[in-house]
């Protein structure tokens, strides 16, 4: 396999899929009121899915199911389940520029997953991003549990709620990394993510349909054009195309590069967020979002910085 190298077709993989999933936060947002979250997450994923094996099935490419490590993938599929909960679960109760800033703590987790699950030591000065980083997670949860509103309590309560929400699906990602790692090496990166994410749709099944039970579909919202159109785009742009793209991209370029370009995901989800959905970007949010954002920078940095080429199956 050739070894990873910057490159024009890398980057403008890399930065489509951020765009992708920076525009998925201010969509989901929206559509919330017509498909509640753990239900949007189940239909998101059986599309994306059923459109990922379409794209195998005409490429002649095999699934590799009987190749693939079951406990590695069993696991990995759970860890997807959960964050697509939490992921949205989290953005129903904050907002779309919330929920994309907060995420981008995944690569703090990714080190410290990959030091317990996996045993990869984590660089020395590393260390001080992954401080920056909490602290900036830190903040956004004082933010958004805004404890001196008095008679807006309950609504601070769920903010935070959904502020740690976030931060778990952002755990639960880099949890998938580490156990879908031996998936990945046996069958491939875009195999990995589809044979992952079929497997994680049993998991998601039961709490959509508790959620349709206790709270149920508004099916006049969920039928119109523009719910149909978001829904179309969740499933295949930010998930089918999102994810082929990101791995694609990751299995071509180093790190570094994908760090880099990650940041363009809250950068979409802001601009989207103000223009179309009217929301604020106060100094709070982006006192800690700069926290955040420059400690995971940090972890980028060092993390890359020395590491020599790899090989690595896409």
């Amino acid at each position: 396999m050739p070894e990873r190298r910057i490159t024009r077709a890398a980057t403008f993989d890399l930065a489509l899929a951020a765009a992708l999933w920076g525009g998925m936060y201010v969509v989901s947002a929206e559509t919330f009121a017509a498909v509640p979250p753990a239900t949007l997450s189940l239909i998101r994923l059986v599309i994306g899915v059923v459109i990922l094996v379409l794209v195998a099935a005409a490429r002649g490419e095999s699934l590799g199911w009987s190749r693939a490590p079951k406990r590695p993938m069993l696991l990995a599929g759970a860890a997807v389940a959960a964050s697509m909960l939490l992921q949205f679960g989290g953005t129903a109760l904050t907002s779309a520029v919330e929920g994309s800033v907060v995420t981008m703590a995944t690569p703090v987790f990714v080190l410290l997953f990959g030091r317990l699950i996996e045993g990869v030591a984590v660089p020395r000065q590393a260390w001080g991003g992954i401080a920056l980083a909490t602290a900036g997670v830190v903040a956004l949860g004082l933010r958004s549990a805004n404890l001196s509103t008095g008679g807006e309590s309950e609504d601070a309560i769920a903010r935070l709620i959904g502020v740690v929400m976030l931060i778990g699906a952002g755990a639960t990602w880099a949890l998938f990394s580490s156990f879908g790692r031996p998936v990945v090496a046996a069958v491939g990166a875009r195999t990995a993510v589809t044979l992952c994410a079929l497997v994680s749709i049993p998991f998601l099944a039961p709490f959509s349909a508790a959620e349709v039970t206790l709270v149920g579909i508004n099916l006049a919202a969920a039928s119109t054009p523009v719910t149909l159109l978001a829904i179309a785009y969740l499933g295949i742009g930010s998930t089918a195309i999102g994810w082929s793209s990101w791995y694609r991209g990751y299995a071509a370029a180093p790190p570094r590069l994908a760090a880099g370009v990650l940041f363009l995901q809250p950068l979409v989800a802001a601009a989207l967020g103000v223009s179309v959905l009217n929301e604020a970007i106060d100094a709070g949010l982006a006192f800690g979002a700069l926290l955040l954002l420059g400690g995971v920078a940090l972890i980028s940095f060092e993390s890359s910085s020395g590491t020599k080429p790899r090989r690595v199956r896409s």
